[in-house]
């Protein structure tokens, strides 16, 4: 399973010398939210029928972890 961190890390991919994510983002993108939801829906088997709740679980814990990192920089 990917982790927070993963997901993160490929979203700071380079392109053209300037990274998509760069570390000013205070709150995570839809495209990463739903890389996490993927995520742990792979972990879990991926059984079907718990999209909205893996959603707000990878959603919480991204806006936690942007919260952390801002908290962090200062």
């Amino acid at each position: 399973m990917k982790g927070i961190r993963d997901i993160l890390a490929a979203d700071i991919t380079v392109s053209g010398g300037v990274g998509k994510y760069a570390g000013r983002r205070t709150s995570p993108t839809h495209d990463v939210i739903a890389q996490l939801v993927f995520s742990l829906y792979e972990a879990r088997g991926r059984q079907d029928g718990r999209h909205v709740e893996d959603w707000l679980r990878a959603e919480q814990e991204l806006v936690r972890h942007y919260a952390w990192r801002r908290s962090s920089d200062e």
